[in-house]
């Protein structure tokens, strides 16, 4: 379970940032990676903790993004009781790191939940590289309000509105995200078409300090990774103070839904994200269990409480 700890009150201060030093941080990362990868010579030899790697055997170290830990980590386990030989381990990483360590060669591979920047599409497009970047699963974004909060339901324009500044008489809360998600900051600028205005919120410095903060405040409302709701630990009280809102498009005819998986698989909920696995080619464990996670291990996130990639087949068995 993810757990966070320390005074709410010490750490709320605005992001100046959704894109303001959210992303300029981001992107000072990336660039920071092409100098370090220039300099390394690009070898991609990165994660192999054993020689004798083939698809189904050897040692593999997966960097995933926290909120998706719990699933990863199941669908290691599964991997390796069909395939012995192979043993892949789960390293939860801060957002801003998970695509680091695999470039850094300390990780074989990487679980991202959410957009790519464009700078590390570029980056791992580059012939040097070669980087395979494989949809896997579906989550989704959340907005989560005070129990006694007075709004039912919220538009993607309405967040796109406050996180920008502007003036909303439809919406009267204050936002907050947890300080320095990256991929989450970059995602929301993707889905709601923020473009390049600066984005404004309130931060704490975890996902629980922020569902404390929520369940505190009818005023607030936090934006989170639903694999990160779903796997935080709670006292029972502040997880019976909260509430998800449904969320609607802008599109005409768009009604609020709730963020279930049929919803987040068919698109209809307007703020579901894509789970990328990313590896650089010449590892065959990693390259095997990408490919394993594409198929056979659809089973394991429709299991979990992530939404699959892909539609299932369905076998009727007529008597």
């Amino acid at each position: 379970m993810i757990t966070g700890n320390g005074d709410i009150g010490d750490r709320e201060r605005p992001i100046c940032a959704a894109t303001g030093k959210g992303v300029a941080l981001t992107r000072s990362f990336v660039a920071a990676i092409l100098f370090a990868l220039s300099i390394s010579g690009c070898r991609t030899d990165s994660g192999a903790d054993d020689a004798r790697l083939s698809a189904t055997a050897g040692k593999l170290r997966l960097a995933v993004d926290a909120s998706i830990a719990e699933a990863a980590d199941a669908q290691a386990k599964i991997f390796a009781a069909h395939y012995p030989d192979a043993v892949v381990s789960v390293t939860p990483e801060l957002t801003g790191k998970t695509l680091l360590t695999l470039l850094k060669k300390e990780s074989g591979a990487a679980l991202l939940n959410g957009s790519l920047l464009p700078e590390e599409d570029s980056l791992l497009a580059h012939p040097r590289l070669g980087g395979r970047k494989e949809p896997v699963a579906r989550d989704a974004l959340i907005c989560i309000v005070n129990r006694n909060s007075s709004l039912d339901s919220v538009t993607t324009g309405a967040l796109g509105a406050v996180l920008a500044a502007r003036k909303s008489s439809k919406a009267e809360f204050v936002l907050w995200t947890a300080r320095n998600d990256y991929r989450l900051l970059a995602t929301l600028r993707q889905l709601l078409g923020t473009g390049n205005t600066t984005l404004h919120a309130m931060q704490t410095d975890s996902d629980s300090l922020l569902v404390e903060k929520t369940a505190a405040d009818p005023l607030a409302a936090g934006l989170l990774y639903l694999s990160a709701w779903n796997t935080l630990s709670l006292p029972e009280k502040t997880r019976n103070g909260i509430r998800i809102l449904p969320v609607a498009s802008e599109k005409a005819g768009s009604s609020a839904v709730m963020p279930s998986e049929q919803y987040i698989y068919d698109g209809r909920y307007p703020l579901a994200t894509i789970v990328y696995y990313i590896y650089i080619p010449g590892n065959p464990l990693a390259a095997g269990f990408g490919s394993w996670l594409s198929r056979e291990g659809q089973k394991g996130f429709e299991r979990s409480y992530l939404a699959p990639f892909r539609q299932l087949p369905r076998t009727i068995i007529l008597k």
